[in-house]
């Protein structure tokens, strides 16, 4: 069923309506716990020009036909697919639930101007919360397309740096000064980093992981790759002139067990490494469900021997333990206990797990 402009729009209303759901956990004695997770969902209007009529041009005419392409392509999933995933989402919901994350790129950006921008963060965080319920905090990180604009400059960037932390100071009940910011859930902690350039800043994650020494999980949550899986350097602190800190941060995650949750490949993958200092376990999400196929996941490579050859991926290959890299989009569940820690993955809109995976057994940090 197509949505028209008017049902789009007011989605977060009908999401509250249908579904009446439990208050959010906030106890910090709580050990056990589940989160829905959306990985990249590029909120867009089934009509390719309601948020992108003052976007005129990029970096290049090639790159503004390729932006232009996406918003074709978005167009095609926000008819009717997208907003069945996330009310899928919605309908699986458990009586544990904490709060739900997002796993940025929330938006597609490409709005041309700073007020039209913050209106379609709105409008995603709206659509999403209200499927939810309107209930439970919804948690979200800085992904590129979030700060993404016209080459000149049209306040995207800026409009995301004000929004953000105003929004997740309401959500979480907490100050949050900035795009990076952390807060806990039971024993846990949540670090939610920025990772666009120049940000994020070293320190302040090292302040951040040392002021949540002792406990159980670390959760370390970032748009792009911390431990990158090819050559390209479009990840964490991927800048060449950043090689040092980007080794630094791995020996800080490892030394805690980190748990590191991702976005942005458009992916689905499962990565883990055991490093002299400790383990790092990295699983991406995605939620972009270009090609109704991808309901069902299409192993890419699997197996620590096809994880990446050469460049700096040499510094993490020996240390690979686990890797399996899928065509796959859907919805998923985060699970959290004393037992371990898993992610349920539900293919496309499906309500029963298409494939369920053990990021952490009886592992404490």
């Amino acid at each position: 069923m197509q949505l028209t402009r008017r049902e789009f729009l007011c989605g977060a209303v009908a999401g509250g309506a249908m579904l009446a759901l439990p208050r959010p956990l906030r106890a910090q004695g709580v050990g056990s716990y589940s989160v829905p997770v959306l990985g990249d969902i590029h909120f867009d209007s089934p009509d390719p020009k309601f948020y992108h009529a003052n976007y005129t041009h990029s970096t290049t005419e090639t790159r503004y036909k390729a932006h232009l392409a996406e918003h074709v392509r978005n167009s095609a999933m926000w008819k009717e697919r997208l907003p069945r995933l996330v009310r899928a989402s919605a309908a699986c919901m458990r009586s544990d639930a904490a709060f739900a994350l997002q796993m940025g790129d929330l938006v597609q950006g490409d709005c041309g101007n700073a007020a039209t921008h913050r209106r379609m963060l709105e409008d995603a965080f709206g659509f999403v919360k209200g499927t939810y319920g309107g209930n439970l905090p919804l948690v979200t990180v800085a992904g590129n397309h979030d700060i993404r604009g016209d080459i000149d400059g049209d306040g995207a960037r800026e409009t995301l740096e004000k929004w953000l932390p105003e929004t997740m100071a309401k959500e979480l009940g907490i100050p949050v000064s900035g795009t990076t910011f952390s807060f806990r859930q039971g024993p846990d902690v949540f670090i939610v980093v920025d990772f666009n350039e120049p940000r994020p800043k070293l320190s302040l994650i090292k302040r951040l992981l040392e002021e949540s020494k002792g406990a159980r999980y670390t959760f370390f949550i970032s748009h792009g790759l911390v431990v990158p899986n090819s050559l390209s350097r479009w990840f964490l602190l991927g800048e060449e002139k950043r090689d040092a800190e980007r080794r630094e941060l791995c020996s800080l995650l490892a030394r805690r067990n980190a748990i590191v949750l991702c976005g942005h490949t458009h992916r689905m993958e499962l990565l883990e490494c055991e490093f002299p200092e400790g383990q790092i376990t990295q699983f991406t999400f995605n939620s972009v469900w270009t090609n109704p196929a991808h309901a069902v996941p299409a192993i890419i490579s699997e197996g620590a021997g096809a994880f990446g050859e050469g460049g700096f991926l040499k510094e993490y290959k020996p240390f690979v333990r686990r890797f399996m890299l899928a065509r796959a989009a859907g919805h998923y569940w985060l699970r959290v206990s004393d037992r371990g820690v898993g992610v349920a993955f539900y293919g496309g809109d499906a309500t029963i797990p298409t494939r369920k995976f053990a990021l952490r057994i009886n592992g404490k940090a």
